[in-house]
């Protein structure tokens, strides 16, 4: 996938880490489902124009086809060309894809019990080989090879139809578990939001915007240094101590005082 650019690829993984494996799914039943289209809708109209009738046995399952060609294609154009990696809601997967196989699955039934392969019949010859086209004979190969034609068209078909189906069932169950992961995080952070609102009686943005900034010491006093006779802590001056002790009681005008 070297078509994809890096922003997009990006995107998808953070969105979904099996992105390649659902993508690629798709992208597999994308063709297949123009390749059944093609097969059932000749094969309809060539039963019609050389049979009569309506062959509803062969346009029923172009429901499911045409569904998952359109609904693949549009996901595939979403996710990777549309802006970068578009990311889809997983419910529409759950959905879409379960319509897909549900309405794959009568149309495979039917198809396959009512299908021209049905009225394959071995030829009979006669005692001198000839091969009379009436009886037995009507929808041998000899004598019919229209429908030998039209079987082997059919059987093309249901087979691409059987992987359409298999697919889908595959990618509704990725998003169904996709769907519940997405569920399960949404409880999750509703429960944690409303156990702020109960602890702090407001929002968690209300909350948040209401704490006291964090401490961040500038540059400028952080880097700031104190000159050499500056007290870094503030503290007061002390008292120089006295060169000399002075005696409070010294008697000045009669420095001795002789006792007998």
């Amino acid at each position: 996938m070297a078509f994809i650019n890096p922003e997009t690829r990006r995107t998808l993984n953070e969105n979904d880490r099996r992105w390649p494996l659902k993508l690629g799914m798709r992208a597999v039943a994308t063709l297949f489902a123009f390749i059944a289209m093609v097969l059932f809708a000749a094969t309809t109209d060539i039963s019609k124009r050389n049979y009569g009738g309506n062959d509803w046995v062969d346009g029923m399952p172009l429901a499911p086809v045409l569904l998952a060609l359109f609904y693949d294609a549009t996901v595939l154009f979403l996710s990777l060309f549309r802006g970068s990696g578009h990311k889809i809601h997983p419910g529409w997967h759950v959905g879409v894809d379960l319509i897909i196989w549900a309405l794959a699955i009568p149309a495979l039934v039917f198809s396959v019990g009512d299908g021209w392969f049905l009225y394959w019949e071995p030829v009979q010859f006669e005692f001198d080989g000839f091969i009379p086209c009436v009886g037995y004979n009507t929808w041998s190969h000899e004598c019919n090879p229209l429908i030998y034609t039209l079987g082997r068209m059919e059987i093309a078909a249901n087979v691409f139809l059987a992987l359409i189906l298999i697919i889908h069932f595959v990618l509704f169950v990725f998003a169904c578990i996709a769907t519940h992961k997405r569920r399960m995080a949404n409880k999750r952070a509703a429960t944690e939001t409303r156990n702020v609102e109960l602890q702090y009686h407001r929002s968690p943005e209300e909350h948040m915007a209401q704490q006291p900034p964090a401490y961040t010491p500038s540059a400028e006093r952080s880097t700031k240094t104190p000159p050499a006779n500056e007290n870094p802590f503030n503290d007061p001056p002390h008292k120089a101590a006295p060169e000399e002790y002075e005696n409070p009681f010294r008697d000045v005008e009669n420095p001795a005082v002789k006792y007998a």
